[in-house]
């Protein structure tokens, strides 16, 4: 039995792409560049075309693909290969499912037989009352897309600038093991912070923030998830990013907020995290376990094994005590600039809105884990000057519809 026990859990491995292997086109925004900048001269790239990495710098990693040779951004590659995209509350197909589950009845009449508690050895082991799953499924309910007229009079512009939500799926693909472990991993942490930080359910709000989130992550190399923003009540100003796409936003955060520029900017920083994997990567979850887990642990409730509560320890310690290393947040700074450009947002939006955070007070947390404001501000205005969003149809600014909903 030692062998199933091996499977438990999950593993965080920090890589960079060069390392990896080859790279996958993930984004009809990838172009094999002359040199690392957005903004450079380039060759389009299809979607699923494999890159053989040279070297990184910065947010661009050099390629030779064929017998060509070029840099391309990291926003729209990825180390996985294409997979389809993970429908929350989906975790395995009912053939898989259905020979777990006999697998799980009798490995528990075995166990039994030897007097073993199989509560004590497979069942919720992170303290389920450090987890809020109830208001997790609820932001997982909300629908992806807004029906505001703003949003009405804008879908054209979507199709003129491809970046209608689930274009690229494909139904030939699965979801890929690491993605179903990385949204597993992701789910408990958002789980977690929800026990920390009351949920806003307002749906309305809700829905406009996983609109904007969409369209952010339509033009990403993480096809393979579904980006969900909420808004946690805190009169601190910061703004958390969960594995897996799970995004967090404090309502007093949102109360500095002028423009949906600024907004779509700080949603793209926390984005970026995710999609040049900043929490490393994660190796394929074992359905055999997570459905005998699941059998064993009270209805309603979910599971969180010994090796994830860890990993989520360590995550929130990030959260709330040492932040992440310097250079990814400011290489998170970068690929929001890189985001809101593709979609027609000003650059300006994130550097906007740290220049009036800087001057704010509630902002200690968010100083302390991250890196000197002025320096931040410094690299974004270098950044913002090299890039161009003359593709893109300017975004209709429709954030002042939804202000007056933050909770005083």
């Amino acid at each position: 039995m030692r062998a199933y026990y091996n499977f438990i859990g999950v593993l965080l491995i920090g890589i960079s792409l060069h390392a990896k292997g080859n790279v996958y086109v993930q984004s009809t925004k990838a172009k094999l560049l002359s040199q690392p900048k957005l903004n450079a001269e380039g060759l389009g790239l299809k979607i699923g075309e494999v890159l053989t990495p040279i070297q990184e710098q910065g947010l661009f990693v050099q390629v030779r693909v064929e017998e060509k040779i070029g840099w391309v951004s990291k926003l729209f590659v990825s180390p996985l290969p294409p997979g389809n995209q993970m429908k929350l509350g989906i975790t395995s197909n009912s053939s898989e499912a259905v020979v777990a589950r006999q697998r799980a009845s009798d490995f528990t009449k075995t166990a039994a037989a030897r007097g073993l508690s199989e509560t004590q050895k497979m069942r919720v082991r992170g303290e389920g009352d450090l987890y809020d799953f109830e208001s997790l499924r609820w932001l997982e309910s909300v629908p992806l897309t807004i029906e505001s007229n703003a949003t009405k009079q804008n879908q054209n512009k979507d199709r003129e600038t491809n970046v209608l939500p689930n274009q690229y799926s494909n139904q030939n693909l699965s979801v890929l093991g690491e993605t179903k472990a990385e949204v597993k991993l992701g789910r408990s942490l958002a789980a977690r912070l929800l026990k920390r930080y009351p949920l806003v359910r307002d749906l309305e709000l809700t829905r406009y923030l996983n609109s904007i989130a969409t369209k952010l992550g339509s033009v990403s190399s993480r096809k393979d998830l579904e980006f969900r923003v909420g808004v946690i009540e805190s009169n601190e100003i910061n703004a958390f990013s969960c594995p897996g796409g799970y995004l967090f936003l404090t309502t007093g955060s949102l109360k500095k907020i002028q423009t949906e520029a600024e907004l779509a900017g700080i949603i793209a920083h926390e984005m970026g995290h995710v999609i040049l994997f900043h929490n490393g990567e994660f190796t394929e979850s074992n359905v055999f376990i997570d459905i005998l887990s699941g059998l064993l642990t009270p209805p309603g409730s979910e599971v969180v094994n010994t090796a994830m509560a860890t990993a989520i320890g360590e995550m929130e310690k990030q959260f709330f005590e040492t932040g992440r290393d310097a250079k990814v947040e400011l290489e998170a700074d970068e690929a929001a600039v890189g985001l809101v450009s593709q979609v027609g947002y000003s650059p300006l939006g994130l550097s906007n809105y740290l220049n009036v955070m800087s001057k704010a007070e509630g902002a200690d947390l968010l100083k302390k884990t991250h890196p000197e404001t002025s320096t931040r501000i410094a690299k974004l205005v270098f950044i913002e000057s090299i890039v161009s969003i003359d593709s893109a149809p300017l975004v209709v600014d429709r954030w002042s519809e939804f202000k007056n909903r933050i909770p005083k």
